[in-house]
């Protein structure tokens, strides 16, 4: 594997906003899905992802119940404000039962930038994205209330996330976005294919989250793992029965190409994804420093062809096996 990615920098949109091509996914510090949080280890985590050279750091309102993200993030970029891109999804949120609630209503999401902009202590955010498409509320309404978020200077350029590719035609007609953010990875790719060739006519970034499946593209669950009874991720059938073996089977033909080429599996992975194309951004989230600071690595990473090459047949072969 080659180490000459010299660039590790990448423009989103055809707009000025330099991001760093891995930004940090700051879900796992809301505490929500992850066990083992702390406030020391988050704001140890974003120290690590700025020492590392990463600029780009998406958060959301719902990302804690009580704007966890946000709380961590303010305390820990305050001062350095300059040296960062920050990004913000609106329309989402947890009720009193804490159970997650879509509101693409434009007054919601005009109070939602605004608590976002409090907690984060600052007077904008450079992007803002719609968070998920509210099945009660037309998407042009939505849209036309992130474009008004941009009109007041809450937020310097637009996105939306999760969408299919009818959902991201109509906001963009709307409210022209310079960034989208659907789930991808190496076993999941659906929705970028669905997106790639509007993006790459629009010139629209693709900025991927579940890069690592939840970790479990990183490598280092092991087939033997025991899971703590509190972690949420039990509750994905990628990490249960039959399909969790499979997911093994795959990760143990990484390990191996990891091994020969001197790097780790989370490094393959994301120097995989980023060589994807229109693919901008890989967020990879982490609640440690040793987390964020082994996937940040992957941006000086180059994969040969016929390493690329490979991991591609691999692929291939776990999807022919799942759909018999």
């Amino acid at each position: 594997m080659s180490m000459d990615r010299t660039e590790t920098f990448s423009i989103l949109g055809n707009e000025a906003l330099r991001v760093s091509s891995v930004g940090l996914g700051c879900w796992p510090m809301a505490g929500i899905t992850s066990v083992g949080v702390t406030d020391e280890h988050s704001l140890a985590t974003i120290q690590a992802a700025l020492d590392a050279g990463i600029n780009f750091f998406d958060t959301a309102y719902a990302y804690g119940y009580e704007g966890q993200s946000d709380r961590i993030l303010s305390h820990a970029l305050r001062g350095r404000r300059d040296r960062v891109v920050l990004a913000s999804k609106v329309g989402m949120f947890w009720d009193a039962n804490k159970q997650r609630v879509y509101d693409g209503r434009p007054e919601t999401l005009l109070k939602h930038a605004q608590e976002v902009l409090r907690r984060l202590d600052v007077e904008y955010v450079d992007l803002m994205y719609l968070h998920a498409v509210d099945p009660l509320v037309t998407i042009e309404k939505s849209a036309e209330a992130i474009a008004e978020i941009v009109r007041r200077g809450w937020a310097r350029w637009a996105g939306v996330s999760n969408v299919d590719l009818d959902q991201a035609r109509r906001f963009h007609t709307v409210c022209p976005v310079i960034a989208m953010q659907p789930p991808f990875n190496m076993l999941q790719q659906q929705s970028v294919s669905a997106l790639r060739d509007f993006c790459r006519e629009h010139t629209i970034g693709l900025v991927c989250y579940w890069v690592l499946m939840k970790g479990l593209l990183a490598g280092h669950l092991n087939r033997d793992h025991q899971f703590d009874p509190r972690d949420r991720r039990l509750s994905y059938e990628i990490f249960r029965g039959e399909l969790w073996k499979r997911n093994q089977d795959f990760l143990d033909h990484l390990r191996a190409i990891a091994q020969r080429n001197d790097c780790t599996v989370s490094q393959l992975v994301v120097a995989w994804t980023l060589q994807q194309p229109v693919i901008t951004v890989a967020l990879c989230g982490a609640k440690r420093p040793e987390q964020i600071v082994e996937t940040a690595a992957a941006m000086h990473l180059k994969l040969a062809p016929e390493i690329f090459q490979e991991i591609d047949q691999r692929i291939s072969e776990y999807h022919k096996g799942t759909e018999t």
